[in-house]
């Protein structure tokens, strides 16, 4: 049985709950502006015998920003025991405020599983039509294809894991529903942050925006596009730059550990979240890896372009590159293997 009561640190884990200030006036209630919102599916699926790993949560409001170290989370999960059981993520901003979301865990006797690996699609820029980029290529993909591809996947009953369902799942100590998949973006691009965030949340398909945290409104863009349905992440402070030796030439292979572990530290305070890197130009190099595991980081990305399996290294995981030229056919048969 696990019995959850508590903050959520930035890694997820619980820990004490902070004191906050004592709001006494009796007219404020409801979330006021706070958008809250959970990371991986809302419906959690674990085989009874297996741990229930908790995701946590993400939330944001305009006057207090980020808020996802005052989550509180509680319920209580029996994985020894198949039933559906709550959990329930609950934040309050500076005026009193409070909005909650709440995950149904269902524990299962049995269910179908995905069997040595799992799609991890890449996705860059969404536009549309109306307003098309100046230079078009592969990494723009037009709104309706988005679209139809989150309706296919809906429609199919796919399956979106945490990113603690996926690191345990790649290391072969936990089970997965089949049809499952994981959509990231790059950059947190003005196409995806304007266009994309409205159809995934249409279509409540949670996702993750990888952020370049040296951009001077990189926490204002996470306040400004909150949204239940996308956590965002990190794709470095100040790594996304050229200044490299190794695969595009990004400034990471110029950097020793220290200095990559600064630079992801620096990330997570901005974002609040420490679950996924993206690595810039998908330049790996072992001190990289070293230090995404230092920053206790649970998943990073490469761009070199497959499926994870089970037993790859969590620290340099492939993508399924997403390009504006595939049409449904091709993307069903990427998520179907």
């Amino acid at each position: 049985v696990v019995s959850l009561v508590g903050a959520l640190s930035g890694d997820g884990a619980h820990v004490e709950a902070a004191e906050r200030p004592v709001v006494t006036d009796a007219a404020v209630s409801g979330p006021g502006e706070i958008v809250i919102g959970l990371n991986g599916d809302a419906d959690t699926y674990v085989l009874a015998g297996e741990e229930y790993l908790e995701a946590g949560a993400h939330a944001a409001e305009p006057t207090d920003g980020i808020l996802n170290d005052r989550i509180e989370v509680s319920g209580e999960v029996d994985t020894s025991k198949a039933g559906d059981y709550e959990v329930t993520y609950r934040v309050s901003d500076s005026s009193g405020h409070t909005a909650e979301a709440v995950r149904t865990v269902h524990v299962v006797d049995e269910m179908q599983t995905m069997q040595g690996g799992v799609p991890i699609l890449m996705y860059h820029y969404v536009y549309s039509a109306d307003n098309p980029p100046e230079n078009l290529d592969g990494n723009y993909l037009l709104d309706t294809k988005l679209e139809e591809q989150l309706a296919y996947l809906v429609e199919n009953d796919f399956y979106f894991p945490s990113y603690p369902e996926l690191k345990a799942f790649l290391e072969g100590t936990h089970s997965l529903p089949a049809r499952s998949v994981v959509l990231t973006f790059d950059d947190a691009e003005a196409g995806f942050l304007n266009v994309g965030i409205p159809i995934l949340e249409k279509y409540e398909v949670p996702a993750t925006s990888f952020v370049i945290c040296s951009d001077a409104d990189a926490a204002q863009k996470v306040v400004d596009h909150r949204s239940p349905y996308v956590s965002f992440q990190s794709h470095s402070y100040g790594l996304h730059q050229a200044g490299g030796t190794i695969g595009h030439g990004g400034l990471i292979s110029a950097l020793t550990k220290d200095q990559i572990a600064e630079d992801l530290t620096h990330a997570q305070e901005i974002l609040g979240t420490t679950e996924a890197f993206a690595y810039p130009f998908g330049d790996v190099t072992a001190d990289g890896q070293q230090a995404v595991r230092e920053a206790g980081i649970l998943c990073a990305f490469t761009t070199q372009n497959s499926w994870a399996h089970v037993g790859d290294d969590v620290t340099a995981l492939p993508r399924v590159r997403i390009s504006g030229e595939y049409e449904l056919a091709g993307f069903v048969a990427l998520v179907n293997g």
